[in-house]
């Protein structure tokens, strides 16, 4: 992990608790300090990193709303300068059905099934509208009724041949852009609502020099999400092994005790990622360090001074390699 602080010639100081305190970032690559753009408008030749453009005026992209994180295939449509507009033609999807619909689409022959249409995990619906010579297939969103009747939501997007290609080829940009979103956003709005509720603090002595308050939380933030990767996986796992289902007691047969830890995750940490359930994680994460005054020093930097990747590449390896997870906070603090 890469590192950059400010020098300074004081050893110790005061630091105030305030939007004003000295910045200290994880990655020299990306110059996060800096003040963001206000402009939201978008083109063609400039659009943000959050949208991967899938043919014609359809994107995909993953947007954030009210702690939640969501991936959008959408069709804009330009003004007289250019500038995008997202319409109402799109749909908007939770990761997990994202994900299955991809997988859907992986390995969808629409010249072999004609007219048919896809049911996925219950809320959105695929249709087949090709024929021999072109490939055509629309996606609608479905919503449950208080009855338990199931209805189809107005919107939808049609896509071609085209776009289903650029929309399988963009599978590893979108996660890796979901995988950001769940922690610097999702996961960070629910911390920063339970860092809020603890009490005030004044000021603590900080060394600017030796910033080990925030690796401190880096650590802790890591085992917290491997314990409920960890966990989900378990479940995962048994729910997926037929012995265990049946409830036999013989231990030795169940596919599920044979399963290497690596291939374990290779197979379902992004299912359980995308399970997990982020507010529990954030209360339980702000009550392991809320003896460290400078949680709250950092609540409004933390995830965004943090290199994301290397946070899911230590759970990966605190997973794999089975690491004790000491959850116990340290109450010891400097002097």
């Amino acid at each position: 992990m890469s590192l950059c602080y400010g020098e300074s010639n004081r050893k110790r100081k005061c630091v105030p608790l305030n939007n004003n305190a000295k910045k200290v970032c994880f990655n020299e690559k990306v110059d996060i300090c800096a003040a963001p753009s206000n402009s939201k408008e978008y083109t063609m030749a400039n659009f943000p990193a959050h949208m991967f453009h899938i043919g014609e005026l359809i994107f995909i992209s993953v947007n954030t709303f009210q702690k939640q994180t969501r991936v959008h295939i959408r069709v804009y449509a330009t003004d007289d300068r250019g500038i995008l507009h997202p319409t109402k033609n799109g749909v908007s999807l939770k990761p997990e059905v994202w994900s299955a619909l991809h997988s859907k689409l992986c390995c969808f022959r629409p010249r072999e099934d004609f007219e048919s249409a896809s049911i996925i995990k219950k809320d959105v619906c695929v249709f087949n509208h090709s024929d021999k010579d072109n490939v055509s297939v629309s996606i609608q969103r479905l919503f449950q009724r208080k009855d338990s009747s199931f209805q189809f939501v107005p919107e939808r997007v049609l896509l071609n041949g085209e776009n289903l290609d650029q929309l399988r080829d963009s599978y590893e940009l979108v996660l890796k852009c979901v995988k950001n979103k769940l922690l610097t956003y999702t996961l960070s709005e629910y911390v920063m609502a339970e860092v809020d509720r603890l009490p005030e603090i004044d000021s603590f002595y900080y060394d600017v020099d030796s910033p080990h308050g925030l690796h401190e939380l880096f650590e802790s933030l890591c085992k917290c999400l491997t314990k409920y990767v960890s966990n989900t996986i378990s479940s995962f796992v048994k729910l997926d092994c037929v012995v265990c289902q049946d409830d036999f007691i013989l231990s030795k047969i169940h596919e599920c005790m044979n399963v290497s830890k690596r291939d374990c995750f290779d197979m379902y940490f992004e299912r359980a990622l995308y399970n997990i359930d982020w507010k529990t994680l954030a209360v339980d994460f702000v009550n392991l360090n809320k003896n460290r005054p400078y949680i709250k020093f950092f609540r409004n930097d933390m995830f965004d001074l943090m290199e994301i990747e290397n946070v899911f590449k230590k759970v990966e390896d605190m997973y794999v390699n089975d690491y004790t997870l000491n959850l116990l906070p340290s109450l010891e603090f400097l002097d």
